[in-house]
Parts: structure tokens; C-alpha cells; sequence
């Protein structure tokens, strides 16, 4: 399921720090106003449908928590390294102030405010019961079509399934025209 790529394409970690310039420069817009009052960033409710019914289903859950930086449910979610990653990026969110905290909160929850469809292409008995699971996230960010290569090992857990790895790979759609350098 691969679609021909068009025009120029920059790469993840360019796109990344775009995106991180962006976030600075409305930390500097909101640093000029009053200080909103904000909650810690686990106490957002981002509305996420939790099913741990499948691997596919769990691991589509923990795709929506991440994306939606809801680092309780994606805890919850998760085991091994995805946990691992999970705390290292609560902990990062929680040492920023609290004007970036509200800005990040702001940003985040426009680029992702659609779930993902997590469209699996490949899957892998592992040791243990555990499964490997590849596909393709699909859904939208920041108003245009989004793909990108995805990659899980889930296990079944005392409630349902868990996500222990995680990886996003190659984003397969065009980068956003916002995003997008003249050459």
C-alpha cells in the first residue's frame, strides 16, 4: 500500500524542528500575556476510546494516546520500552513551564485532534505470545493526508493486550505545504 511520492520532501527530523520552532515562537507570544491557570499535563481530557480487546485495537489505542500526548492512558497501555519512552516523555512535559505547557497543550491538540487508522500489513508470532505488528498510520495533520510506517510488539497482559515497543518509521505522504522549504 504505497502511493507515489510528489514533490519535494524534507525529512522527519526537519519537519521536527520546524514544528519546534514553531512551539518557540508562540512560547514567546504567550510569555507577553497573563499566565493562563493550567492543570498538569495528565489531567487533559483527550477523549481517547481504550481497547485492549486485540493487539491491532491496542495498539491503535496506544497510537491515539501518544499522538494526543495523554501520557496516563499511553502508561497504561504500555510495558518495556514503550513504558520506558512513555515516562521519559511525561517527565519531559512536565519540566516545562507553564506558559509552554499551555502552548504545547494548544498546538498538540490541533495536530491531533483526529485518531489515527492504524492499517496493518504485516504481523509476527514472537516468544512468549508476544506479536510484532507493521503498518500504516493514516488520519490527517495539520489539514492534509498523513501516512507513516509504524511498527509495535504487543503481549497479552492480565487486562487485555500491552504494547511493549513501539516505532514510527517513514512518513509516506506529502509533508504539509506549511512545512515545506523552497529550494
Amino acid at each position: 500500500m504505497s502511493r507515489a511520492r510528489e514533490g519535494p520532501r524534507i525529512s522527519t527530523p526537519a519537519v521536527l524542528a520546524l514544528v519546534s520552532g514553531m512551539v518557540c515562537i508562540g512560547v514567546v507570544g504567550f510569555a507577553f500575556r497573563a499566565a493562563p491557570e493550567v492543570d498538569a499535563p495528565d489531567d487533559r481530557t483527550t477523549d481517547i476510546v481504550i481497547d485492549t480487546t486485540t493487539p491491532e485495537r491496542t495498539a491503535e489505542t496506544f497510537l491515539d494516546a501518544w499522538r494526543k500526548r495523554d501520557h496516563a492512558v499511553a502508561a497504561r497501555l504500555a510495558s518495556g520500552e514503550a513504558l520506558t519512552e512513555v515516562e521519559a516523555r511525561r517527565r519531559r512535559d512536565a519540566d516545562l513551564s507553564d506558559h509552554e505547557r499551555e502552548l504545547k497543550a494548544q498546538v498538540w491538540d490541533a495536530m491531533a485532534s483526529e485518531r489515527l487508522r492504524l492499517l496493518l500489513h504485516e504481523a509476527e508470532n514472537l516468544d512468549g505470545g508476544r506479536i510484532r505488528l507493521a503498518g500504516v498510520a493514516e488520519g490527517t495533520f495539520l489539514g492534509q493526508e498523513y501516512e507513516r510506517e509504524m511498527h509495535f510488539v504487543v503481549h497479552p497482559g492480565d487486562e487485555g493486550w500491552r504494547v511493549e515497543q513501539f516505532h514510527a518509521g517513514e512518513i509516506l505522504s506529502n509533508t504539509p505545504q506549511m512545512l515545506q522549504l523552497d529550494d
